[in-house]
Parts: structure tokens; sequence; C-alpha cells
């Protein structure tokens, strides 16, 4: 949801946004599927965006509607690309528009937090994290339901959502530090790691970080929970070592190891971003833009194992340069 153009509909003429919209309440679960995609990829105006918006909500607030969590994840969409937007004095009338209807759902959004399914609570979770004006409402809600909660990948997205929307507060950052915990569920130490390192980068606890490297050495016993997280941009690999990027890199000289193993399975982004992470690491000691020299027989080990990785070095190719010239791109964050 871009900018102005609509999308043709399967007759090829215009779809309208709210007929589109209408359509969700169709009991034919097929073209559901179809509208939803729509209206997902659709590049609409900002007029279209406040009008979907608006008829997103009043559909659900129809408990009987079915898969209402995909209205809510195409609605939290509107919301993410909202926060992007210029400030209020430098809104347009329709960008106005757009975060008043997404602001007149707060009521209910604070009702789906709680529901019964839990795919609607997780996208619900999404969706209020991307709204920093509610806030004040929100924020004994999540801390409530921290408590309460007891769905794995739920309680992962509540991590996420309490950094998003009140990771300024102490009390907050000590709930998530205490999420890192055994006791938890591997997707929820996971959330909570990856909360916290984006959060606090190089003031993120040791014991993040060591739980960003084990998810990178066994991704299989993660990776479908934290593939159901909205939050997740790529795999649990390429993730959670981008993350690492964040962090001190005296303080991943232990990761070393597991980085170079990932690599010899990566798949393409996987490698482009265990590339640039072993080079931030392994060459720490060489300013940016300098000719690599590797001195160590870990530096030496390094730049084999990229040699030896097809994926990384069709990156490499891609972004250009001669190998010291790749290396300074690649350990780029």
């Amino acid at each position: 949801m871009k900018s102005k153009k609509r999308i043709p509909s399967e007759a090829g003429a215009l779809a309208a946004p709210l007929s589109l919209v209408q359509q969700l309440a169709w009991n034919d679960l097929p073209h559901r599927s179809v509208i939803l995609y729509q209206l997902f990829k659709g590049d609409w105006s900002d007029e279209d965006k406040a009008s979907i918006a608006a008829a997103l909500l009043n559909l659900l607030r129809q408990p009987e509607l079915p898969d209402r969590a995909a209205l809510v994840l195409l609605l939290a969409g509107l919301a993410r690309e909202r926060s992007t937007l210029s400030s209020a004095a430098g809104r347009t009338s329709a960008q106005e528009s757009l975060r008043r209807a997404l602001l007149q759902g707060l009521p209910l959004y604070l009702e789906l937090v709680t529901a019964s399914e839990p795919q609607l609570r997780l996208h619900s979770l999404y969706l209020s994290s991307w709204l920093p004006e509610g806030r004040k409402q929100l924020l004994p809600l999540l801390l409530r339901r921290l408590e309460e909660e007891e769905e794995a990948r739920t309680r992962a997205a509540l991590a996420f959502a309490l950094a998003q929307l009140a990771g300024d507060q102490s009390s907050v950052r000590s709930r998530l530090s205490a999420l890192l915990k055994a006791h938890e569920a591997p997707i929820v130490r996971l959330g909570a790691a990856s909360a916290l390192t984006r959060l606090l980068r190089a003031k993120a606890p040791q014991r993040a970080a060591h739980l960003l490297v084990r998810a990178i050495a066994s991704p299989q016993a993660i990776a479908s929970d934290y593939d159901a997280l909205p939050w997740a941009r790529n795999s649990v690999v390429a993730d959670s070592s981008d993350l690492l990027r964040l962090l001190p890199r005296r303080r991943l000289q232990f990761s070393l190891p597991v980085l170079l193993e990932a690599l010899a399975t990566a798949n393409y982004y996987e490698a482009l971003s265990l590339a640039r992470t072993l080079l931030y690491v392994g060459f720490s000691s060489q300013p940016p833009g300098s000719s690599l020299q590797a001195t160590t027989p870990t530096q030496q080990a390094i730049l084999a194992a990229l040699r030896l990785s097809l994926s990384a070095w069709q990156a490499s190719e891609l972004l250009g340069g001669s190998t010291s010239e790749t290396g300074a791109q690649l350990s780029a964050s």
C-alpha cells in the first residue's frame, strides 16, 4: 500500500477499495483469500487507506466473521505505514483521516488482545504496537496479559509489542529481561532477546546475545514459531544475525564458530547476513574501507568460508567491487 494507483479486479475493471472490503464478508473462503491479497498488495491512495481502515473496523466488530486475524493483520499494515508518515504539522488531511480511523478502533483492539483465538491475539498485539497514541490504555493491559498468557507465540508477541510501545520504561525492560530465563519457551526467550537487542543495542544483556547465537545454531527448533510472528523480516537465522551487528564486536567473539558453521548451509539471504556479521566480528580491528588483511587463523577461516559459500559470493558480486571493497560493504550494518 504505497501510492495512488488502484489495482484491477479479476474482471479487468478498477476495484474500489470499499467494494473489496465488503466482499470480505462473503462466505466464500477462496474468494476472500483473493480479495485479501488484492488489498494487501494494492497501491492505494491515502484517501483509500482511510476508507479501508474504517470499513475493516466495521467488519471486525462482527464476531461471527471468519478469519478476523487476517483483517487485523491488514489493519496493522496500514498502521505500520502510517507510523512512517510525517509529523502532525506535515500531515495531509487524508493522512490525518487514516490516523483517526485507526485510533477509533482502539477499544476494539483492547478486546481482541484478549480474544480466545491465539492468532487473533497475536495479530492484535502487532497492530497495537504501531499505535503509540494508545500507549496509556494498552500498556497496563499488555503487562497484565504477560502474566496471564500461556500460548508461547503470543508471549513472544507481547515481548515485541511491549518493547515497541514502552521500551523507554525501566519497568518494561525489567519484565523483558525476565523472559530470557530458561523456564520460558524458546520462542519467548528469542522474542525477548530480539526485542531487547533492538531496543538497548550495546546495553542489551549478554544473555540476549547468547540466545540469538543459539537460534542461528539450531534454527530448526524455533523456525516455525518465529515465521508465524508478524515481526519476522526474513528467516530466524538472517534476522538473528542482523541483530548481532547491533552489539559490540568484543562481546561476539564466542559466536564465530557458530556463524562459520551456519554459513555452510545458509540460503542466499542468510548467507549475506552471516557474511556481514562474520566480517563485522572477525575484522573489527581494521578500519572500514581498508584492504582485508587476514592476519589471524580466525580471519583466514572466515575468508575461506566466504569463498566456499556460493550464496555469499554471489551476493558479493551483486554488491560489486574487489574483495577488500566487498568486505567493507558486507561488514557495514
